[in-house]
C-alpha cells in the first residue's frame, strides 16, 4: 500500500488540524492509546472466552449463556477501541498506512468482522437450541479466535517494526 496515492491521503489525514492537534495535546494521544488498549483487552478477552465455549472448554456453561455474558463486554470494548483507534490513526496515518504489520492487523480484522456477521446471520440465531455446538459455530469460532489474536498481536507488534 505504499503508492503515492495511500501516502498522499495518509499525509493529508496526519497533517490535518486534527491530527496535529492529537499529536501536540499532552493528554489526547496517550489517553486514545490506554482507552485503545482498554478496548481491545474487553473486546478480544470476551471473544476468546465465547470462542473457547464454542471450541469444547467451559462445557458447564450452555453457549447462550456465554453468549449472553461475553457480548456485551465485546461489544463495549469495540465501541471504545474504533474510536481511539481512530484517533490513534490521525496522528499517524502515514505511518500506518505504509507498516506492513498494521496492514495485517486491518486485515485480520477484517477477517474476524466478515466471521462474526456471517456467523450472527447463520448458526448463531438457534445458539438456544444448541445441545452441542456444531461444526459451523466450531469452525467459526477458530476462525475468530485467530482472527482477534493475530490483530492484537499484531498492534502491539506493529509499534517496533
Amino acid at each position: 500500500m505504499e503508492t503515492g496515492h495511500a501516502v498522499a491521503w495518509a499525509l493529508a489525514l496526519e497533517r490535518s488540524a486534527a491530527g496535529q492537534a492529537i499529536r501536540e495535546s499532552l493528554w489526547l494521544y496517550p489517553l486514545a492509546n490506554v482507552l485503545h488498549v482498554v478496548g481491545v483487552i474487553l473486546l478480544v478477552g470476551a471473544i476468546v472466552v465465547f470462542d473457547l465455549r464454542l471450541l469444547g472448554a467451559l462445557r458447564r456453561t450452555r453457549p447462550a449463556d456465554a453468549a449472553a455474558l461475553a457480548l456485551p463486554v465485546a461489544r463495549a470494548g469495540f465501541l471504545t477501541a474504533v474510536p481511539t483507534g481512530l484517533v490513534l490513526f490521525l496522528a499517524e496515518a502515514n505511518g500506518v498506512v505504509t507498516n506492513p504489520v498494521f496492514l495485517v492487523k486491518f486485515g485480520a480484522i477484517a477477517v474476524g468482522l466478515v466471521n462474526l456477521v456471517a456467523f450472527h446471520r447463520g448458526r448463531f440465531r438457534d445458539i438456544a437450541r444448541w445441545a452441542d455446538v456444531p461444526a459451523a459455530g466450531r469452525l467459526a469460532a477458530a476462525i475468530s479466535l485467530a482472527a482477534w489474536l493475530t490483530a492484537a498481536v499484531c498492534g502491539r507488534f506493529a509499534a517496533y517494526v
